[in-house]
């Protein structure tokens, strides 16, 4: 007697590890499982987030932090920029997958559906208590949103709840007690790696630096009104006022050239002119006289004689291609 089973629809099967329901399961979202499938299915074709996101109706950032996901789980790595299984479970080929780490888009994140997250504060007695300094801190009841953005930052970002609780705070003493802004700043920390509280520290301490240089930066240029900061402006600030330690004398000296040279405030042209004058360590204003002197000498000193042909300078293309425009 022979025995035979009819699989039906289940003649075409891929592998799916044991760990994906018995261990990781609870704790990733819809994108994550629906971006690990869908890789696994195809593992025989060359994947890339594109392909993946149209595929499945998901942004390619999710698609990324997906993978970012699953790595940091321990169930796949990157070898040469190729997935393969971690886990002996599974057998099957390398995954031909391309893809780079990079901070998750806020404006595309999957939060926790509320039967998660109310099974997560039930199972997580750090995770509940973390909720209730959070509404302490905002002075106000969590909805079920700004509780599944917690839980989201923990889970999926990977932030203790000790450093959420410290960055809630900071966001708190900085006027910006909405959850998007926390949800923000928070995917910024994870990328940076926070994860203790010493770092947290650290990182919030660059932060308030960069802060006040910008605060002294547009002072200086009399800037007003101009809402939050950018990453560049307080980036630039930051080299300007702590790294090269430019006096504001100088730092009102780059803008008043700039302003003379292209007609308008222009944030890369200052850079350029404060870049320059720290190659050559002209950090003072009695410095900075000698060298234009210097430069002048040396230009008339250089410069053709009347009866010699001179040549023609175009000053736009020059200004296109200046240094200071880095």
């Amino acid at each position: 007697m022979s025995y035979k089973i009819n699989l039906g629809a289940w003649n075409s099967v891929f592998a799916v590890p044991s760990s994906l329901v018995d261990t990781h399961l609870k704790l990733a979202t819809e994108s994550q499982l629906k971006v690990l499938l869908y890789i696994l299915r195809n593992s025989d074709v060359d994947n890339d987030a594109d392909s993946i996101s149209k595929a499945l109706s998901v942004h390619p950032d999710e698609v990324k932090n997906a993978v970012e996901f699953w790595v940091e789980r321990g169930l796949v790595s990157f070898d040469d920029l190729i997935l393969k299984p971690v886990s002996s479970e599974v057998k099957s080929e390398p995954v031909k997958t391309e893809l780079k780490a990079k901070p998750r888009a806020v404006s595309r994140a999957q939060r926790p559906d509320p039967m998660f997250v109310a099974r997560r504060l039930t199972e997580n007695k750090e995770l509940a208590q973390l909720m209730e300094e959070a509404q302490i801190a905002l002075s106000k009841p969590l909805s079920s949103g700004d509780t599944a953005t917690l839980v989201m930052l923990h889970d999926t970002d990977g932030l203790p709840c000790d450093v959420l609780a410290v960055l809630i705070n900071y966001c708190v003493s900085k006027g910006k007690s909405n959850m998007r802004a926390i949800e923000r700043m928070g995917t910024v920390w994870a990328a940076e790696g926070i994860n203790t509280l010493e770092l947290a520290d650290q990182m919030m301490e660059r932060m308030e630096r960069s802060d006040n240089a910008w605060g002294r930066v547009s002072k200086l240029f009399g800037l007003k009104n101009i809402g939050t900061p950018t990453k560049n402006q307080l980036a630039l600030a930051d080299t300007w006022c702590n790294e090269w330690k430019f006096s504001d004398d100088m730092i009102l000296e780059a803008y008043e050239r700039c302003v003379n040279q292209k007609g308008e405030y222009n944030i890369r042209y200052i850079n350029g002119i404060l870049s320059k004058w720290n190659n050559a360590s002209i950090y003072n204003l009695d410095d900075l006289k000698k060298n234009d002197e210097a430069s002048t000498r040396n230009i008339k000193k250089n410069s053709p004689r009347k009866n010699e042909r001179t040549a023609s300078y175009n000053l736009e293309d020059f200004d296109k291609n200046s240094l200071f425009d880095d």
